[in-house]
């Protein structure tokens, strides 16, 4: 089924080759008006909506993915004179073009423009200039902006056509190359997100990006197994790449925004911390799993958690399994986490002013579909986190990850895991690691610039500018505990034996002072092994080794563990004694944690 919706555009081979952009489809769904984008004029035609859903489905007509016409301007850059030149053409278009079908009727359109060019005074060829204009690159105001930075289509992303390459001519004896098409940007940025970090090379990243994306990549059925072959004949040269890198800004850091003033006018009701949400999307790409990095894993899900006064992104999570409530806790606990250092393993260096969130809320509003578990009571009783059962609002950050990555789907939050052997451009190429520092960038260029073009220019104030302005004005929902110990608390138990090597847990062995101290090792070898249960962090996303030993005579008592090589567990005693974390509120906690934590310590 064929579902035509306004600015589509079919392109026609025969009679004659020529492409038409839908203008508008009555309310009815039975007639449709089409612009000839290579005519001359500027009339418009009606046609049957069935006749040309008809002819997508037969073959006669196809739809275009890309809209080489659509004019895209970074308002920062685009010079104010051209900005008034356009307004004015606004003006005059929205007024003629908001009485609809009457404009698209060729007798009423001339009774429209002959009244508005004798009330303001604008010609007729000017109006019409300026209908074509708008009819033509996609009907947004910035249709109307003027050529005179077009000269030589500078700044503007030239359209391709099979067959022929876009640029100057290679020399002689050198491979003809490629036209560059946004799913092929699209690869570009996911790479220079990937390969870049502390020590960036960028002709580094270029060639990682050439044997992990542009080579023969199939499925094995049997084992999901991923096989590489050669690399492909047909690859962007590094001119290429850093030219788009360049255009897209993808190395440029998101700048700060200012500081709202302190009398600025702010809708949104409440203050930061008051209620924090949780929302889960599944990201549209198979990644890598296993040591080796060669069998497909599934597709991550990833579990975004934002404050509902700001929009800003306090914590996440990826996961490779079903959505559920363990993997909600994760994220939850990231968000107790000190952002710069996590951004810092990912090999991102960002400031603690850039992404301050180290706190828990008031209220958690949790989808129905993630509710479960204990219903929350951890939450409450431990941190005075009250849950709260219902439908997120939005999903936070969504727009930057859809932007900067194309990395959602549409129909993602229910989906269950899904594996294809039919691989897109880049599935296979990328593992849980590299993703999420993907992730993070996205979340850091939110949070930094909000709902906008990527540009800066976003629809308000930003999340961080009013995470800010609501800290200092409206004071704060927020309590801060230690990392460690929000971490422990929610992470999930599992269970390990006690062995006379270690403390064996998913073929890793571990070692913590409480064992050493009680010679476990050496009662394991005389007695025999025995279960104990430890808190562990499946995903490597806690600090330090994620394993931690509850303390089974002191609740919220955590003994952390290190990993150790087989046979040296027993025989080799810690020379650096440890002892089990116990934390004290910090200055301006929430009262009811200095209770909690009085009891927990005696």
């Amino acid at each position: 089924m064929h579902t035509l919706l306004r600015n589509d555009l079919l392109q026609y081979g025969t009679p004659r080759r020529r492409t038409v952009r839908v203008l508008w489809i009555d309310p009815a769904r039975t007639l449709a008006w089409l612009f000839d984008m290579d005519g001359k004029g500027c009339d418009v035609e009606p046609a049957r909506l069935a006749d040309l859903e008809a002819d997508l489905a037969s073959g006669r007509a196809r739809r275009l993915a890309d809209d080489p016409w659509l004019v895209v301007a970074d308002q920062e850059t685009t010079k104010p004179s051209h900005i008034a030149l356009r307004e004015r053409a606004w003006t005059i278009v929205a007024a003629l073009t908001a009485d609809e079908p009457g404009i698209y009727e060729s007798r009423r359109r001339g009774q429209m423009i002959a009244e508005y060019t004798a009330r303001h005074g604008v010609s007729h060829p000017t109006i019409y200039r300026y209908l074509r204009r708008y009819w033509q690159r996609g009907q947004t105001p910035n249709a109307l902006l003027p050529d005179y930075s077009n000269s030589g289509a500078r700044g503007k992303t030239r359209s391709s056509t099979a067959g022929i390459k876009r640029g100057r001519p290679r020399r002689e004896g050198a491979p003809q190359g490629i036209n560059v098409d946004e799913p092929m940007r699209r690869v570009f940025r996911v790479a220079a997100a990937t390969y870049t970090g502390l020590r960036f090379s960028r002709r580094g990243a270029y060639e990682a990006m050439l044997r992990e994306f542009f080579c023969e990549r199939r499925v094995m059925p049997e084992t999901l197994q991923v096989v590489r072959g050669a690399g492909s004949d047909e690859v962007p040269s590094f001119g290429q790449f850093s030219y788009w890198l360049d255009q897209g800004r993808i190395l440029r850091p998101a700048p700060r925004p200012l500081p709202l003033a302190p009398h600025a006018q702010v809708e949104a009701e409440g203050r930061p911390g008051a209620a924090f949400q949780i929302a889960a999307v599944r990201a549209d790409v198979q990644l890598l799993g296993g040591g080796e990095r060669r069998r497909l894993a599934g597709r991550p899900v990833i579990y975004l958690v934002s404050d509902m006064f700001s929009g800003m992104v306090t914590g996440f999570h990826v996961s490779l399994e079903a959505p559920a409530w363990r993997h909600a806790l994760m994220a939850l606990a990231n968000c107790a986490a000190d952002k710069p250092r996590q951004a810092l393993r990912h090999g991102r260096v960002i400031a603690t002013q850039d992404w301050p969130c180290r706190h828990l809320p008031e209220r958690l509003l949790v989808p129905g579909a993630l509710a479960g578990g204990d219903g929350g009571r951890a939450l409450q009783d431990n941190f005075g986190v009250r849950c709260v059962t219902g439908i997120p609002a939005e999903v936070p950050a969504r727009a930057a990850l859809e932007r900067r990555f194309a990395l959602l789907r549409a129909d993602a939050p229910a989906m269950a895991p899904a594996l294809s052997s039919e691989l897109g451009p880049l599935d296979g190429a990328l593992d849980l690691q590299q993703f999420r520092r993907l992730v993070i960038d996205a979340i850091l260029e939110h949070n930094l610039q909000g709902i906008g073009n990527g540009s800066g220019n976003g629809v308000g104030p930003a999340p961080l500018q009013l995470w800010d302005w609501g800290v200092r004005e409206r004071g704060a929902a927020l309590k801060q505990y230690a990392e460690d110990l929000v971490h422990c608390a929610l992470l999930p138990l599992h269970d390990a034996l006690v062995t006379e090597e270690g403390i064996s847990l998913g073929g890793q062995l571990y070692t913590c002072a409480k064992a050493v101290e009680e010679r476990w090792f050496e009662r394991a070898r005389q007695r025999g092994r025995w279960v104990v249960r430890v808190a562990h962090d499946e995903h490597g996303e806690s600090t330090g080794d994620g394993v931690y030993l509850p303390d089974p005579a002191a609740p919220m008592r955590f003994h952390p563990c290190q990993p150790v090589q087989r046979g040296i567990a027993a025989a080799q005693p810690f020379t650096r004694p440890e002892t089990p974390i116990r934390r004290a509120p910090a200055a301006g906690q929430h009262p009811s944690f200095e209770r909690i934590v009085a009891g927990f310590v005696g």
